[in-house]
């Protein structure tokens, strides 16, 4: 009679353990990152001022531009902010030295009159003094953000968030 018992716990143990189910302390399975565009291409924005080539493609500030970019993308992409978002072939670089944020957007109005249907990143990536800087990654995912979604006017109210000065 003692069999009978140990037989039916083995049967129910091996049908449970192959019905999927699992202890209620496992964790659960992780859903697979959203499928996002490919990260943009770079390039520097035609008449971009640099006369000493200190943001030049190869540099060490145009590299971390890059990798930052591509950080920023990704974690973009992972919390859900580009989806939906139609790819980006290509971004251009805009130096400009006296912006305070990294700011990403396309100027209808005119102001860079023949590139002004190309979607820009602006950014201080030559100051006026010659030195070269690249945005982290932290400030190009604000300026994805910004871009795409944009801040509420709670938001923008209380923290100024999306509004460049």
């Amino acid at each position: 009679m003692k069999r009978i018992p140990a037989a039916l716990f083995a049967a129910l143990a091996l049908a449970f353990a192959g019905s999927g189910a699992r202890p209620a302390d496992a964790q659960p399975r992780q859903a697979p990152a959203a499928a996002c565009a490919p990260v943009p291409a770079l390039a520097l924005l035609p008449g971009f001022r640099d006369p000493r080539r200190r943001f030049a493609p190869g540099t060490a500030a145009y590299q971390a531009t890059a990798r930052n970019f591509a950080a920023a993308w990704r974690r973009s992409c992972a919390r859900g902010v580009l989806r939906g978002v139609a790819a980006w072939e290509r971004l251009y670089l805009r130096n400009a030295p006296h912006a305070n944020v990294a700011q990403i957007a396309r100027y209808p109005d005119g102001r860079v009159r023949a590139y002004s249907r190309r979607l820009s990143l602006e950014y201080p990536f030559v100051t006026e003094d010659g030195a070269a800087h690249a945005p982290s990654a932290d400030e190009l995912t604000e300026a994805i953000y910004c871009h795409v979604r944009g801040a509420t006017p709670q938001e923008q109210e209380a923290s100024g968030r999306c509004l460049p000065d």
